[in-house]
């Protein structure tokens, strides 16, 4: 009896290790945790941006407050902070952090500022941060200095602009 479990247990062992040969060839195969938690502290604080751009971008928000994260855009781009911010609320009208949106061409447009997965070439950028509000805005401003405010389709097509006040 012990003899035929061992045989068994041999045989199992031995296709295991086949199985796991040929999958390794073809795949490439990482553990990770099952579950994933994430804590993240419940408040935002971002310095309050003073000036002239910060003034007029606060009444582009027809009677409300900027929010934190609207005030930490205003620190990165100071002068552009109004055209950020109509750009940020064309693409993400509820200015929801991790949020994603499909676009026919296939790629994805994530987080706060509405990145496309395009720019996962790049060193160091990943989903995990771009779900991440500020550093969404990190790099969405490292685009802006790059290439202006080119990359997003909604200041091409001016869609922005209902999102500020007329002067």
């Amino acid at each position: 009896m012990h003899t035929r479990v061992a045989g068994l247990l041999f045989l199992l062992v031995v296709l295991i290790g086949i199985a796991a040969v040929t999958l390794q060839t073809r795949y490439t195969v990482t553990l990770q945790a099952p579950v994933r938690f994430r804590l993240q502290w419940p408040l935002v604080v971002a310095v309050r941006p003073g000036g002239e751009e910060t003034a007029e971008a606060q009444a582009d928000q027809f009677g409300h407050r900027l929010s934190a994260y609207q005030q930490y855009a205003c620190n990165k781009f100071g002068p552009a902070c109004r055209i950020a911010l109509a750009v940020q609320r064309a693409e993400n009208p509820r200015g929801a952090c991790e949020i994603y949106h499909y676009n026919s061409d296939g790629t994805l447009d994530w987080g706060y500022f509405q990145i496309n997965t395009v720019h996962l070439k790049r060193a160091g950028v990943n989903l995990r941060d771009l779900l991440d509000c500020q550093a969404n805005i990190d790099f969405a401003y490292q685009l802006y200095k790059e290439r202006g405010f080119e990359p997003w389709t909604t200041y091409n097509s001016g869609a922005y602009r209902q999102f500020l006040r007329q002067r």
